[in-house]
């Protein structure tokens, strides 16, 4: 199958070749109705971008793209600020630069800030997810693309390499610590139930809490810290629950803040327990417990694994998935 060209485009769409430049080059000279009809046509006979000079060609570009989901616009939160710091870090020491981008699992191709427009045309020579979601179409793309990549979470496909904090162990253990210190009305507040993440840590938790007399309540989507404090309001409206297990250090300064509005006091009314052991939850008041997961480890596995990618020196029996234990940091909020 030949290769398609400008050419090709031009032709199929009755317009100039200066005028498909124009939209590749997203010149403002070229009218809606004539760009959207060039985009359409380019993405249907499959023709690429290639935004490197000639001379790059089939060579190493020593670059890969690290993605974000967008969030609702909501990109970084402190969990993503230390994992990529670390993920810069073992890059650096591979002699790898990252460019990192939002990105959205259904939309990525027709979004020109997104960083798979960038890999689209050949710019980078492997890609990070640092989530996915259950069909995950960016996921499909890679695959169909044969672009070297790793998943930073836990796919359902065994096939897919991936690292992980082991999700399920994350909720296990923290019901159990909570159930083990004697806290019997449990509210555990997760992110977007559409992240494997999520969905992995409620199994734990459900399963952990199961025949030990727990009354516990779930509630999912609480992805800020807004939304953590809003919803421990709901809670303590109308329950006094004594324990919150938060899905995130960060989330977790929006319980505190409704829980001294109550007029509560942590942990001697209310224990909080939270995930991920960022640095910043040493300093809370009290200083928060914490689900511990290893950022360092977490970052060198995924470089480590994306670099035998790219150079094709992964063989069969080495393990497609990754996944790393958690361990309980307690403090004074339990």
């Amino acid at each position: 199958m030949n290769k398609v060209t400008i050419t090709d485009i031009a032709r199929k769409c009755g317009v100039s070749i200066k005028t498909v430049s124009r939209v590749i080059n997203q010149s403002p000279d070229v009218s809606d109705a004539t760009r959207k009809k060039v985009l359409a046509t380019m993405k249907e006979e499959g023709y690429q971008v290639n935004l490197l000079a000639r001379g790059l060609k089939g060579s190493r570009t020593n670059i890969i793209i690290v993605f974000t989901d967008r969030h609702q616009e909501e990109h970084l939160s402190i969990w993503h600020n230390i994992m990529l710091k670390h993920l810069f870090y073992y890059a650096k020491e591979n002699s790898l630069k990252i460019v990192m981008s939002p990105s959205n699992s259904e939309r990525y191709l027709e979004d020109e800030t997104d960083g798979f427009y960038l890999l689209a045309s050949g710019i980078a020579d492997g890609a990070i997810l640092l989530e996915n979601v259950n069909n995950d179409a960016r996921v499909e793309y890679l695959e169909k693309e044969k672009i070297p990549y790793v998943v930073l979470g836990e796919p359902e496909d065994p096939n897919i390499h991936s690292v992980s904090l082991d999700n399920y162990d994350v909720g296990y253990k923290g019901a159990s610590y909570l159930a083990d210190k004697g806290y019997r009305n449990i509210a555990f507040l997760l992110g977007e139930e559409k992240f494997l993440a999520s969905q992995l840590r409620m199994k734990g938790f459900e399963e952990a809490v199961a025949g030990r007399g727990i009354k516990y309540r779930i509630d999912t989507g609480v992805d800020t810290i807004e939304k953590a404090y809003q919803k421990a309001l709901q809670i303590l409206s109308v329950e006094r629950v004594n324990a919150f297990f938060v899905s995130g250090d960060e989330r977790a300064i929006g319980v505190y803040r409704a829980v001294h509005e109550n007029k509560l006091h942590i942990p001697d009314d209310i224990a909080i327990l939270g995930i991920d052991n960022i640095p910043l939850g040493q300093y809370y008041y009290p200083p928060i417990s914490s689900v511990r997961q290893d950022f360092k480890q977490l970052a060198y596995e995924c470089i480590h694994k994306l670099v035998l990618l790219i150079n094709q020196q992964v063989t069969d029996d080495m393990p497609r998935k990754v996944l790393i234990p958690a361990s309980i940091i307690e403090r004074e909020s339990t």
